[in-house]
């Protein structure tokens, strides 16, 4: 083990995600004494919850003070510079990731930051697989998009699809039913509501579905999905407002000509991000059709900027399974050699050593 870690918890879902979400399970199974830097945005539940953490580590027998709650951004800062800090751990924006994790180096002895923080997860669906089945890729997509009001780090932010297809028929013929949800807090849902504005404002965004936001007495936001189309052009000339995740249920429909490049698409307009998918059809899936040398080569470009390539499958569904890998190139994470879901996940807190000519009985 490496010593104690500090883990600056996630702002969403805070039973699954925050106090004792994956990172914090992974420090103490890793065999770390941990702190939690609690999210400002739920308090109360925090402290409830580390509560009971606290109680039950300590029915397991763990030594007191294996768990430890704090509050206050600049408390985790001061924490996350203590030389006996020997990690840190991080959910949440860009902005701040970067921020702590230059802390986290330019201590006089640096220690591994792990920071998950931005990603839109593009999504490239070819003629042939809408052929095929048009509604079931639209029903995966949209449950994909709202589900957890689009309030996940692995929500398909983009699909690239043919210009002229079926499918966007299909996604408005599928999309009656998808009631309002409301978004975890006062800032998250103003600042999608923000978002939502400025990319329904760009020049040749078309609202497919248009959606919208209600905000009631408390300032708490309730959504329903927003699906934008946009031409490969427009997208291309607006790309300084449409590339930025939309945390929330929005997501956007880059209608592609056909003989575009697709695998030049990626490099074109994203860094790293944490997952990246490819829908085919049965025929496309042997590898023998005319377009398997340009298949290659997407699936090429997108394992270079992602953790997880996924094929007729969506992103949101996270197995906590020995094989995940959940990470991916900066921006998505600040550490691309790690995952931060499965078992896997709890190496990063761990120092091999190795004892070479040790007698058996000393070890």
């Amino acid at each position: 083990p490496l010593g104690p870690v500090i883990n600056f918890s996630a702002s969403n879902f805070p039973f699954a995600f925050s106090v004792m979400g994956g990172d914090s399970a992974a420090i103490l199974a890793a065999g770390c004494p941990l702190i939690v830097k609690a999210h400002s945005s739920h308090p109360d539940l925090s402290d409830a919850t580390a509560e009971i953490a606290a109680h039950a580590l300590t029915r397991t027998g763990m030594p007191e003070g294996t768990f430890q709650l704090i509050h206050g951004r600049e408390a985790g800062v001061q924490i996350l510079k203590d030389p006996r800090i020997k990690a840190g751990s991080f959910t949440g924006s860009i902005r701040v990731g970067r921020l702590l994790a230059d802390i986290a180096a330019n201590r006089p002895a640096p220690i591994p930051f792990y920071g998950e923080l931005g990603s839109v997860n593009p999504v490239f669906i070819t003629a042939d697989a809408i052929t095929e089945r048009a509604d079931e890729i639209a029903t995966g997509y949209l449950a994909s998009v709202t589900g957890s009001a689009g309030q996940l780090c692995t929500k398909p932010g983009f699909a690239f699809i043919p210009a002229d297809s079926a499918l966007p028929h299909a996604i408005t013929r599928n999309a009656t039913d998808v009631p309002k949800h409301r978004l975890l807090d006062p800032r998250i849902a103003k600042s999608y509501d923000e978002r939502r504005t400025a990319v329904l404002s760009t020049t040749g965004a078309h609202p497919l579905i248009t959606g919208g936001i209600r905000f009631d007495d408390d300032g708490q936001g309730w959504a329903t999905p927003t699906i934008i189309t946009i031409s490969l052009d427009d997208f291309r000339t607006g790309r300084d407002t449409l590339l930025e995740e939309s945390f929330g249920p929005l997501s956007i429909l880059v209608e592609v000509p056909d003989g575009t490049d697709l695998a030049a698409l990626m490099p074109e307009f994203y860094e790293g991000n944490l997952s990246g998918t490819l829908h085919l059809s049965e025929a496309e899936a042997t590898g023998t059709t005319d377009n398997a040398p340009e298949l290659r080569a997407l699936i090429a470009a997108l394992a270079n900027q992602v953790g997880r390539v996924l094929f007729n499958g969506w992103s949101t569904g996270v197995a906590v399974t020995p094989a995940q890998q959940h990470g991916g190139p900066w921006p998505a994470t600040t550490n691309d050699s790690s995952t931060s879901v499965g078992t896997a996940a709890i190496t990063r807190f761990q120092r091999p050593v190795a004892y070479q000519n040790a007698p058996q009985a000393l070890l």
